[in-house]
């Protein structure tokens, strides 16, 4: 099999470029008629002129999938081309001739592609790993319904209340953060700088220092004369604790324990259980059955306890059970929100139940977030001060010894 590179006229002679992989140049001439292309040229292509890229070309073709604010900007771009009045492929020619980034023109070219080979639009999405289960399933909800448009509008807001949530968790961390690293950083210059210049100042006068003064001296004396053997012996056992998470057996410790820490417990609890009841939410007000919803939601639940509960529930929904009795028998998610969930049921209104849980939940993370945030500033601000102050006080007090015996 060879490449070949193309340059093509659609239907509508709109100049279309892309790469082939055929056995020759006839079968791939004949692969662009069938596929409705008039080919205007067509050569042998060879993956070594990507080196005559400049850097930043280079670092374009280096990328290979498009990136979550290109989604989300494919959603909403499409579902308002289509009520405007265009067809699905022509939307996606319209995308594709209007954006500056290659790989975002050859995904929008590929989907045209695969829309013409006679794929409907949620099967040439599965073909992509960018997009999620719950992505799929809704857009062929819309495409069995015929309101497509309509659910990608509702793709759209459900992206964009999760991003949303995303943002505020790492604005209110931003603050935290910073404050940490100043202080680490304020301490690291006190022990390594100023420290060592004291220890040979106590040292010419000839004075036994106290213990605990002497024992940060040699600690601050260690650090300063072995720089990297100290950062190996501070970054080693985070690389490791970090490498072991990535571990299926770390990540599953992980999972089990962080629901028994206090504090941890109740924000994954909080957030495992926004995410479900929002997707449930989305999934269910779209045509999408209830069974098939929570198969969904077990692949977007982040901790494995919660993916093994909703496999569990959709097993139970299989055999005639009420999912709301799985999923309080486990206790993980929380009881108010697994009785709404059965007055749900008992109503027949599950998908407007399970939204009503999730902004619930949505604004109780919210506020736990900013409680946690307004405890842990003045914790760090009085940690760093009481290193800080430790040091000082400790330098002074030997400082205004050595003077009274002097004196």
């Amino acid at each position: 099999m060879a490449l070949f590179k193309y340059t093509a006229l659609d239907g509508k002679n709109v100049v279309t470029k892309g790469i082939l992989e055929e056995p020759d140049k006839t079968a791939a001439a004949q692969k662009l008629m069938v596929q409705g292309l008039r080919p205007l040229e067509l050569k042998p292509y060879s993956g070594e002129s990507s080196k005559k890229f400049t850097l930043p070309g280079f670092m374009q073709r280096k990328r290979k999938k498009i990136s979550r604010i290109e989604i989300d900007f494919f959603t909403k771009q499409i579902a308002m081309l289509l009520n405007a009045g265009l067809s699905l492929d022509g939307a996606l020619r319209v995308m594709k001739n209007n954006s500056q980034e290659e790989i975002f023109r050859e995904f929008c070219s590929s989907m045209e592609r695969k829309l013409k080979e006679g794929k409907s639009f949620s099967e040439a999405l599965a073909d992509y790993p960018h997009f999620s289960p719950m992505y799929i399933n809704i857009a062929k909800a819309g495409e069995e319904g015929g309101i497509l448009p309509a659910m990608l509008d509702r793709i759209s807001e459900y992206q964009s209340t999760f991003q949303e949530l995303r943002q505020y968790i790492i604005s209110a961390s931003i603050y935290p953060l910073i404050l940490l690293c100043v202080g680490v950083i304020a301490i690291v210059i006190l022990i390594t700088t100023i420290l060592p210049r004291f220890e040979v100042l106590f040292q010419g006068m000839g004075q036994q220092l106290p213990g605990h003064v002497a024992i940060m001296m040699s600690v601050a004396g260690f650090i300063s004369n072995n720089i990297i053997i100290s950062l190996l012996l501070f970054f080693g056992p985070i690389a490791f604790v970090v490498w072991y998470m990535k571990t299926p057996e770390g990540k599953s410790l992980y999972h089990r324990q962080s629901l028994k820490t206090p504090l941890l417990s109740t924000f994954i609890r909080e957030l495992e259980t926004t995410r479900i009841f929002r997707t449930l939410e989305v999934l269910v007000n779209n045509g999408v059955h209830l069974a098939t919803a929570l198969r969904i939601c077990s692949g977007i639940a982040v901790n494995e306890q919660f993916q093994s509960l909703l496999n569990k529930a959709t097993e139970a929904l299989k055999e005639g059970q009420r999912v709301s009795t799985k999923l309080k028998g486990e206790g993980l998610l929380p009881s108010l929100a697994v009785d709404l969930l059965s007055l749900g049921e008992e109503s027949g209104r599950v998908g407007e139940v399970c939204g009503q849980i999730a902004d619930h939940y949505d604004q109780e993370l919210r506020n736990r977030i900013k409680k946690i945030i307004s405890l842990i500033e003045p914790a760090f601000i009085l940690g760093i001060a009481l290193i800080a102050g430790y040091v000082v006080v400790s330098m002074l007090s030997v400082i205004l010894s050595i003077n009274d015996i002097a004196g």
